[in-house]
């Protein structure tokens, strides 16, 4: 039995807990077919209890609980080629866009670390014992609740497992927080200047702006015995100008706005500045940036090199 489920399923007369684990028994889909034909579908492979452990509780009179809520369980790669596949950037089986890479990276580790609050995604791991043959998440925002004085039984005998009791608890959190959660307005909201220049003033230690130093100028700074943090900001911005190297990103921008300078000379400066602004943030042009500089021959490029088919593609965007 893998660490996130508790070793042994409970007998059918347990209680039911939180993070109970239930499979598709004749039963509980005739119950769906009843009240929500929609559950009944293959695409659902089984079923997670999300209402509290303390509700639950059996008594005489029964559970506190007048309804109990599930949430469907999905396969990760049906979820990936279905309704995520844009967040994942899934092209065809096993085959993802590249400038997704590291976006993808992280979302995945978050799911997998039970992190992942925006989707509301509890990752369970595969383990035939309790139901889950295949890598699977339990979608919390996809839930149905059934009464519990009628169908209690019959939940109780489609259980097939149970999550460890640290997952339960880790379980009830991202429940409580998901729905629990209040809406305020965004920085970005109000205006993107406002954020940027907040960004700027939590970075900065102080110093006018925050001093951003590339890979290649850190590496110079080492061979050269130099310790960035006994500099004044002063020293450190005399040093970047003497050992920098542009990178192509930043030379392909450069040369756009003198382009864009040269040809829209009425263009106000606010929108001139905007418009690098973006161009710097955009993702997509990092991502094909990169492939530049993965390239073998990119350190003999010449600036002329890059500026034609970056300039084409910042056209596409």
């Amino acid at each position: 039995m893998h660490w996130t489920y508790e070793k042994e399923c409970p007998p059918k007369d347990a209680a039911l807990r939180q993070g109970d684990i239930l499979e598709r028994t004749d039963e509980l889909l005739t119950l769906f077919n009843e009240v929500h034909p929609h559950f009944c579908d293959e695409k659902y492979r089984g079923f997670l209890v999300l209402t509290q452990t303390c509700d639950l509780v059996k008594r005489e009179q029964g559970c506190s609980a007048t309804h109990i809520t599930l949430s469907v369980i999905r396969s990760m790669q049906d979820l990936i080629s279905d309704v995520l596949r844009s967040r994942f950037g899934y092209l065809a089986p096993g085959v993802y866009v590249e400038g997704k890479k590291k976006y993808v990276e992280q979302l995945i580790e978050r799911i997998i670390n039970q992190n992942e609050q925006a989707l509301g995604l509890f990752y369970l791991h595969p383990d035939a014992d309790v139901g889950i043959p295949v890598h699977s998440v339990s979608i919390l925002r996809v839930s149905i609740a059934v009464r519990a004085e009628e169908h209690y039984n019959t939940l109780a005998n489609a259980r097939i497992g149970r999550l460890e009791q640290l997952f339960q608890s880790r379980l009830g959190w991202m429940v409580g927080n998901l729905y629990s959660r209040v809406a305020v307005r965004d920085w970005k909201d109000e205006a993107v200047a406002n954020e940027i220049a907040l960004m700027k003033d939590l970075l900065c230690f102080g110093n006018r702006a925050p001093i951003w130093i590339g890979k290649k100028t850190r590496e110079k700074c080492k061979k050269a015995g130099i310790n960035i943090e006994e500099l004044s900001p002063s020293d450190i911005e005399g040093m970047i100008s003497r050992l920098r190297e542009p990178e192509a990103k930043e030379k392909v921008i450069k040369r756009v706005m003198e382009l864009i300078k040269n040809n829209l000379p009425k263009m106000p400066p606010e929108k001139l500045e905007k418009f690098e602004t973006h161009l710097s943030n955009d993702q997509k042009l990092d991502a094909f940036m990169k492939r530049f500089e993965e390239d073998e021959q990119f350190e003999s490029m010449s600036c002329s090199d890059l500026i034609e088919p970056a300039i084409n593609f910042i056209l596409t965007i």
